[in-house]
């Protein structure tokens, strides 16, 4: 598992650094990847659906350019003692800003993107702590006008030929949860492959409301707040608001 780690993320940064020529990849690889959600113990059902949103913003793959997500999504998560299954279905919009290529090719280019994804987890209850690891596994598809630029930029000889339609979802998740009471469970995750390269998050679900943060911070952190990348998330289950 760790040489697999390892290599996925030599895999990502050669992705992102790729060639003589610039190489622009979906703008979902620039945001992170998705959370896993533990259910609490006051649910009696032991699958909860979910609705939620987040927004992301960060670098993109060269100097002066920046991408912003904002992601919907619907989740189905069934947790027991030593296991826990997600699967989510997602869209989202935002921009992509290129920068230092072509006068012709700069400025904002628009995000439009739907996909799926599962993800499965293994662990060990030690009274209220759960250490586990798992993986997640899906499929994207995206376009709009950063879909055509990368398109039109490849044709025009300007930036690699990496435009396809549809991109892999593929992580792998270290995690450490803690059940501070029935209702609220706390747990740290450490994402591993595709989309983010490395994504480590915090997340809480108190009574079927989930919030979560994934920050990944760079070394000028002095004049850049959110750091190479940050997302802001919240989930609600659909029980908590009579659906």
């Amino acid at each position: 598992m760790k040489h697999l780690i390892a290599l996925l993320i030599i895999i990502f940064i050669s992705i992102m650094q790729h060639g003589c020529l610039r190489t622009y990849y979906p703008a979902e690889y620039y945001s992170s990847a998705p959370v896993m959600v533990s259910e609490t113990n006051n649910n009696l059902d032991i699958s909860s659906n979910y609705l939620g949103a987040d927004y992301t913003i960060g670098k993109g793959s060269y100097e002066n350019e920046t991408v912003q997500l904002m992601r919907v999504n619907y989740l189905i998560a069934n947790t027991q003692d030593h296991t826990n299954f997600n699967l989510e279905g997602f869209g989202y919009t935002g921009n992509y800003k290129v920068s230092g290529l072509d006068v012709n090719y700069d400025g904002d280019k628009t995000v439009i993107g739907l996909g799926t994804d599962f993800k499965f987890n293994v662990n060990f209850k030690f009274d209220k702590f759960k250490p586990g690891a798992g993986m997640n596994f899906g499929l994207g598809v995206e376009f709009g006008e950063y879909y055509e630029f990368r398109k039109n930029a490849a044709d025009a000889g300007l930036i690699s030929e990496e435009n396809n339609l549809v991109f892999l979802i593929l992580s792998f998740t270290p995690t450490l949860s803690y059940e501070f009471s029935e209702s609220t469970v706390l747990s740290a995750q450490f994402n591993v492959g595709l989309p983010g390269g490395v994504s480590p998050s915090i997340v809480l679900n108190h009574n079927r409301f989930v919030y979560w943060i994934t920050w990944l911070p760079d070394d000028n952190i002095s004049t850049n707040n959110y750091g190479q990348r940050i997302t802001f998330g919240i989930m609600v289950g659909l029980n908590n608001i009579n659906l």
